[in-house]
């Protein structure tokens, strides 16, 4: 599966090309923070993980780059996978998510990048519903999840054995139209939003 937008390219991680720009991603506390693991120590550690990544591409699902188009640099990573359940097998329900180096953080890329996940989850792979979760003091991410239209559903402590606000988008409630025209007007932004 490879997308475009405006200002970037959605596309499998190349583990070997891409493990070097990914360990700005994974190699930074500020970034795993969120994510409740460790930097990675090497960029061998990074290889392993996007290897890992790659095997997650399953059915349409998985995790991608997410390349800032105007220096060719994976700036991110973009998820389409089962949320996973308490005892890690994987929920029938699914998540959106998104891991960026914290250079790359305020410029709606985030954003612009899951609209387009979002699109192909809705029409091409046909999901009624798609998730995500965060950690309750996480706003930044919150935020995302509010400019994608998604609705706040609670705290659950159904995945990653931890208290997470929930967020939801039906796709009875999804307007391409909408998160197109929302994701033209993130384009345009040249200085971090606050």
């Amino acid at each position: 599966m490879e997308l475009t937008t405006s200002r970037l390219i959605i596309r499998p991680w190349q583990p070997m090309a891409d493990a070097q720009q990914a360990l700005d991603i994974y190699g930074d506390p500020r970034v795993t923070h969120w994510l409740q693991t460790a930097p990675d120590p090497s960029i061998q550690a990074t290889q392993a993980r996007l290897q890992r990544y790659g095997a997650r591409t399953v059915n349409g699902l998985g995790v991608w780059a997410v390349i800032e188009q105007a220096i060719d640099r994976a700036i991110g990573s973009l998820l389409l996978v089962p949320l996973p359940n308490s005892d890690k097998t994987n929920s029938d329900n699914i998540e959106i998510g998104w891991h960026f180096r914290p250079a790359s953080w305020g410029y709606g890329y985030a954003t612009e990048a899951a609209h387009a996940i979002l699109h192909y989850g809705f029409t091409d792979l046909g999901l009624s519903t798609i998730h995500a979760v965060t950690t309750q003091e996480n706003i930044r991410s919150q935020r995302v999840m509010a400019r994608l239209g998604m609705e706040p559903w609670g705290i659950t402590t159904a995945y990653y054995n931890q208290p997470l606000q929930l967020y939801g988008l039906a796709a009875s409630d999804y307007s391409s139209g909408q998160l197109e025209s929302m994701a033209d007007s993130t384009a345009s932004i040249s200085a971090p939003l606050t």
